[in-house]
């Protein structure tokens, strides 16, 4: 028994060093990787039969892009991929695990993985009808690929309503292209860029037998149908000999394609559309497709007044250089536009047909050509119009450009204009005369504004030199006399919190008991104690500048009067924040009521300032009045006590000044 098991688990690890192949299950902790199975061209695993088998693939003759595909054994088709916008190299691994599938390149970072499942991973199962399938220990399905289409759906797939089927950029590159096969409600519709460019009910091999919703299209063994009711219900049918093998696929080319595979072969048994120049983007941009060639193969040329694009871009662009073809803007960018000056349109000529004109309706009907064009201008996402005389009818080209097509067939009555933006810098000519002719086209303008300009700079610069010397010369003229400032200068210098000169002669007795300080007759007075007396006295207007006098209230000088007293007070904790202050200035909060007796320091502070000007005008006074608290009788000092009033001790605080 234990001679059995030993040969049993060699011949394993033999089978995963060789790179051998697995047949319909695989089970987690499971690795692949071109390189590692490169004797099969990177195909590890088969269905039951081997008529489809799972690999890391390149496909075409490029040797750097790889993808985990399922892929038609007979045919050698990719009927799906996994990672198809995120390609490894021939060394990067596919790792089944249990949580899933998971791809990642050589170093190891992570490019595609299936979505988080409901349960772990038992085993990866791969069907004879091409369905790649995890299952969990229950044999449920968690995950199936047949859900997640790309390009192609097989017999037994459906295709539900809004999912869609992608084209690949081409054949050798399996990356997303701009076309899109969409199952809707009523029809299968093909569409570039968000355009519709054909429907399946156009078709005459399409019956429409139904109006029910429907759900789902498949493909079988007598040919391709839109399904309804549970697929009791036949909406759209394309009867088709029978087959044994047959795919639906949208090719890099932007066709709908139905084949059937048998004897070695593929045939061709629908296509959609037909005609290879109703395919939007068949030629390039604003290439010309000639629509009356009999092959399959298209005939492409430029429009009269245009010709190729560089080897970087397909498509033709205008012949005059001075124009180029404009992008359309982002839907969120819609109102950013260029100067509509800098538009123009160029006609593409006689027997133009667009493929969107069968599917859109007129943005304007009944209107001229020029009302139709400046609607174009002023939209960003317009690239061009196409407008019928006949009816006035005027459709927009929008979002992308595609090929333009060709025919007699196609009525005169339809006219095809391309909207261009016009380059603002002339491109200069060659040849010897290069230069002069530079010198020919300056500008007028430009010969007669350019001295102006150089002497007006000069004089501004001369003038602003002078002023600055001036205001030096006058800056030191007032440093010199600030050092030597008398009592009396004060009448001509003022600094904010000191002594003011005004034009009162008051005598009367203040509320808090004791002469005013105006009484002095010196005319100097410390403003913050002048506004305390007024309004102890209720007397705001003598606060206003007799300049604001009719603009002006009693209410509004009280109202800042009373807050900038509150905020003066001597205790910090008395003073209203900020957010208080704001709030009594804009009416919300009631206004403040100052408190005398935390206001008195501003008698003293103004005390000082009069004394010294007292003294200075009059000599003969020897009694001053202080200010006491508020609460206190009036106290006689001598002038022998002078020294005293101009002494603040430091353990008294001060308070703001």
């Amino acid at each position: 028994m234990e001679t059995i098991l030993f040969f049993s688990t060699c011949f394993l690890l033999y089978a995963l060093a060789s790179g051998s192949s697995f047949k319909e299950l695989i089970y987690p902790n499971f690795t692949a990787s071109n390189l590692q199975f490169v004797e099969g061209s990177g195909s590890f695993f088969y269905s039951h039969n081997g008529t489809f088998k799972a690999a890391i693939f390149n496909p075409g003759t490029q040797q750097s892009n790889f993808y985990l595909c399922v892929i038609h054994v007979a045919s050698n088709t990719i009927i799906w991929s996994a990672n198809r916008d995120s390609p490894i190299s021939n060394s990067g691994q596919m790792m089944l695990t249990t949580e899933g599938i998971a791809i990642a390149d050589r170093y190891g970072i992570p490019k595609w993985s299936t979505p988080p499942l409901r349960s772990a991973v038992y085993a990866l199962l791969l069907a004879e009808t091409g369905n790649l399938v995890l299952l969990d220990h229950f044999n449920s399905s968690l995950w199936e690929s047949f859900h997640n289409p790309t390009d192609t759906i097989v017999m037994g797939q459906y295709l539900p309503v809004g999912a869609f089927l992608s084209s690949s950029v081409s054949n050798d590159d399996l990356s997303m292209g701009d076309y899109r096969f969409i199952i809707t409600g009523s029809d299968a519709i093909l569409q570039w860029n968000g355009q519709t460019y054909w429907k399946l009910s156009m078709e005459t091999k399409a019956y429409t037998n139904s109006n029910y919703v429907a759900e789902y299209m498949t493909v079988n063994r007598t040919g391709l149908f839109l399904f309804s009711r549970n697929g009791s219900v036949v909406v759209i049918q394309v009867n088709l000999s029978p087959s044994d093998f047959r795919i639906a696929q949208l090719g890099a080319s932007g066709q709908f394609i139905v084949r059937s595979f048998s004897n070695g072969d593929w045939e061709t048994e629908f296509l959609g559309p037909v005609d290879s120049c109703q395919i939007p983007f068949i030629c390039g941009s604003i290439g010309l497709c000639n629509g009356d060639s009999t092959s399959n193969t298209p005939t492409c040329s430029c429009p009269l007044d245009f010709h190729g694009g560089s080897q970087n871009t397909s498509g033709c662009v205008p012949n005059d250089s001075s124009f180029s073809l404009p992008h359309a803007c982002d839907s969120a960018d819609k109102d950013t536009q260029s100067n509509l000056s800098d538009f123009s349109y160029l006609t593409l000529g006689e027997g133009i047909g667009y493929f969107a004109t069968e599917f859109n309706t007129p943005v304007k009907f009944g209107v001229n050509l020029s009302v139709c064009q400046d609607f174009c201008t002023g939209d960003c996402l317009c690239l061009g119009v196409f407008y019928e005389n006949s009816s006035g009818s005027c459709y927009a080209l929008e979002k992308e450009l595609g090929s333009v097509i060709w025919s007699n067939s196609i009525e005169d009555d339809m006219l095809a204009y391309i909207k261009a933006l016009v380059q603002t810098s002339p491109t200069p000519s060659n040849g010897n005369n290069n230069v002069d002719d530079q010198g020919q086209n300056f500008p007028l303008a430009a010969l007669v504004l350019l001295p102006f300009t150089g002497c007006f700079l000069v004089v501004a610069f001369g003038f602003l030199w002078w002023r600055r010397q001036r205001l030096f010369k006058s800056h030191e003229l007032k440093l010199r006399q600030r050092n030597s400032l008398s009592s009396r200068d004060l009448e001509n210098f003022f600094i904010p919190g000191l002594p003011k000169k005004f034009n009162h002669s008051l005598d009367h007795n203040n509320s808090a008991g004791g002469q005013s300080i105006l009484s002095s007759g010196s005319g100097l007075v410390y403003f913050p104690l002048f506004a305390l007396e007024m309004h102890e006295q209720g007397r705001y207007l003598e606060l206003a500048d007799p300049r604001l006098e009719g603009r002006v209230t009693s209410e509004d000088v009280e109202k800042l009067v009373r807050i900038a007293l509150c905020c003066a007070h001597e205790e910090p904790a008395l003073r209203p924040s900020m957010a208080s202050v704001v709030g009594m200035l804009e009416g919300g909060i009631s206004l403040g009521k100052p408190r005398l007796e935390s206001l008195n320091f501003l008698r003293f502070i103004g005390r000082r300032f009069t004394e010294a000007s007292t003294i200075e005008e009059e000599k003969q006074q020897s009694v001053i009045i202080l200010y006491p608290q508020a609460d206190t009788s009036p106290i006689s000092i001598t002038s022998g006590s002078r020294a005293c009033l101009s002494y603040i001790s430091s353990q008294q605080v001060s308070g703001p000044r």
